[in-house]
Formats: C-alpha cells, structure tokens, sequence
C-alpha cells in the first residue's frame, strides 16, 4: 500500500516537471530570471529560425548487376578467427558441424567451454566413414526413429549401427552413421562351452 502511494507521488512529480520543461521550451512560460544574469536579448516566446539547407544533387548510385558465382559457404578442415559475440554454436552451425568437434579438436574444456574474440580454431572436418555409410549431425528433437525413417532405414540397425544401448540418449551435435545398403549387423558370438 505505501509503495503504491511512493509509486504514485514520484510519477505525478516527474509529470508535472515534464510538463512545465515543456511550457518553458515552447515558450508559454517565461523563463525564470536569475540574480546576476543579464537580461536575454530576444523577446520571449521567440523562436530561433533553423537555416534552410542548400539543395545539392545526389549523385545516382548504378547497382552493380549480381554475380552469377554463388557465395563460398565457409568449410571446415581449416582454422577461424573467433569474433566479438561468436560462441561455438554458431561456429559450429556456420560450418555445419558440431560444436563438440570444435570443442575437442582445440581443448576447450567443459562446462562453460570458453572462447574469446581473436583466437584461432581448428575446425575439423566431419569423420567420413568408408564404409559406404552416411554421416547425420543428430538435431535438437531428433529421435533415433525418426532418423531411421528419414533415411529409410530400420531404427534397431541405425542403433546397433552406432553402438546406442539406450535410444533416447542422443544428443544435439552427436553424429550418427546411417547404415549404408546391404548392411547386416554381426553375429552375436556365443560362449564356446
């Protein structure tokens, strides 16, 4: 209750300042005279003219016609300059792998994982598999099925595949292979007795 009182008191006294600010500046009150002060010279509610500025040409600017070569989308496999604001998210976004490869490859430790503006990263190239498999980045809300059914693949052999005991243990930026045609999981060995 007395805070709402306090609360309405300051904002009913920073309005009636603005409002005599106001007045004072366009002139509808006279500006108080202060002892010692000599006297303005202009009357009051005089209005200083605002010179007009001088009209020049502005030279038209031809756009330059668009390049038929795309731009370079930056690659990895090579070394970047870290910039004010970057964090190893969005490095790893703007060269399409995951952060964690970055983080590893420059011994950039958990947990807060800290870069400062101006040091130079190796950025690693995303491992390729040379088994005819393919490589998948896992993205926030992947799940292992619904990998398994955007590659076409069975969900039990995109597991197995990448050794995943427990399929909701996938984590944005892990890679997973994507079993390639023709592969067949491995025997289970059995004990010889």
């Amino acid at each position: 209750m007395r805070l709402s009182l306090i609360t309405s008191l300051l904002l009913a006294f920073a309005l009636t300042a603005t409002v005599i600010a106001t007045a004072f500046f366009f002139g509808f009150l006279p500006a108080p005279r202060i002892a010692g002060a000599s006297p303005s010279p202009f009357p009051s509610g005089f209005v200083f003219p605002t010179p007009t500025p001088a009209v020049t040409a502005t030279p038209e600017v031809t756009p330059e016609p668009a390049s038929a070569e795309p731009t370079a989308q930056p690659t990895a496999g090579g070394t970047y300059v870290v910039q004010p604001g970057d964090s190893l998210t969005l490095i790893g976004e703007q060269f399409g792998i995951p952060w964690q490869l970055i983080a590893e490859a420059n011994g950039i430790e958990p947990p807060n994982y800290v870069i400062q503006p101006g040091q130079e990263l190796v950025i690693p190239p995303l491992p390729q598999p040379s088994d005819g498999s393919e490589i998948y980045v896992v993205q926030s809300g992947d799940s292992v099925i619904g990998i398994a059914e955007q590659f076409g693949v069975d969900p039990t052999d995109l597991a197995d595949f990448n050794n995943l005991a427990d399929w909701n243990s996938i984590q944005p930026g892990q890679i997973l292979y994507i079993p390639g045609p023709g592969w067949t999981p491995l025997p289970l060995e059995t004990p010889e007795e």
